[in-house]
């Protein structure tokens, strides 16, 4: 008799999402899981910049608290999180292409706003595109909405500026969930 007990197959368990933090030694991982997340951009025009952009840089997943989603162990996606002007900003959430509809972003969304409430911060902010439906209407179903004006403050307006210099922001919306 074994003493192991028997596991049913990953594909029997599409949901088993295990959360942790950052490791050092992620970093090759994290940065392929980006390039494959920002393949869902190559078939659509003006978007031609994101898939052609190099990898996160290594020292921006120290930039906050980085936490990796896994199925079956393997990484899958992250989230960056930091405060920022009294919020948490999201600084990135990346899934692997291939696997939405899986809960990984909704639950390293959920991990991420837990965690803003944790540090007492007045709710969760970030940067994305208006379209497509993967990006702003995707975070609008979890009750973001955008972010008014008087609200952004002095660091994330930086953030805001330093885009500005890579990215058409008619394109961007800053969005938050107020708690």
């Amino acid at each position: 008799m074994s003493d192991q007990i028997a596991r049913p197959p990953t594909d029997a368990l599409p949901h088993l999402i295990a959360l942790r933090p950052f490791d050092p030694a992620d970093v090759e991982t994290l940065q392929r899981i980006e390039r494959s997340a920002h393949q869902r951009y190559a078939t659509l025009k003006g978007f031609e910049a994101i898939v052609a952009a190099p990898a996160i840089r290594a020292e921006r997943f120290a930039d906050g608290v980085t936490i990796v989603a896994e199925i079956d162990r393997r990484p899958c996606g992250y989230v960056i999180v930091k405060p920022l002007d009294g919020f948490g900003y999201i600084a990135s959430l990346m899934v692997e292409d291939g696997l939405s509809g899986k809960g990984i972003g909704p639950t390293l969304l959920s991990w991420s706003e837990g965690y803003v409430r944790t540090l007492g911060l007045a709710g969760a902010c970030l940067a994305t595109f208006r379209e497509p439906r993967w990006n702003a209407p995707w975070y609008q179903r979890f009750g973001y909405r955008d972010m008014p004006e008087a609200e952004i403050g002095p660091d994330l307006r930086a953030i805001l500026d330093r885009h500005a210099t890579f990215l058409d922001m008619s394109t961007r919306v800053t969005l938050w969930k107020p708690f």
